[in-house]
């Protein structure tokens, strides 16, 4: 790949708008993840598990905007909260 066609394919994905967010409550965690993917689409993906073990599972979707997956991370923060997780990160 030449530089330019680099840049160009660099500059269009915004790796500063990404958010990793993990709680942990016992021995269970919670992590979310907001990317975005090649095409300039927004993947949320949640994967959650037992620590130390590796059990768990990851699911992920895509959003159509970044505001409706920010909005979405939102309610999964105020959820892991009233549910007594604790944010490690």
């Amino acid at each position: 790949m030449n530089r330019t066609k680099q840049a160009a394919f660099t500059s269009s994905i915004d790796t500063e708008s990404w958010i990793t967010l993990r709680w942990v409550r016992g021995s269970r965690y919670y992590r979310v993840h907001l990317e975005q993917d090649l095409w300039s689409s927004w993947i949320l993906t949640k994967v959650n598990g037992r620590v130390g073990t590796r059990l768990g599972r990851a699911r992920s979707h895509e959003a159509p905007s970044i505001e409706v997956a920010l909005l979405e991370l939102a309610a999964i923060a105020k959820r892991r909260r009233q549910r007594g997780n604790e944010l490690t990160h």
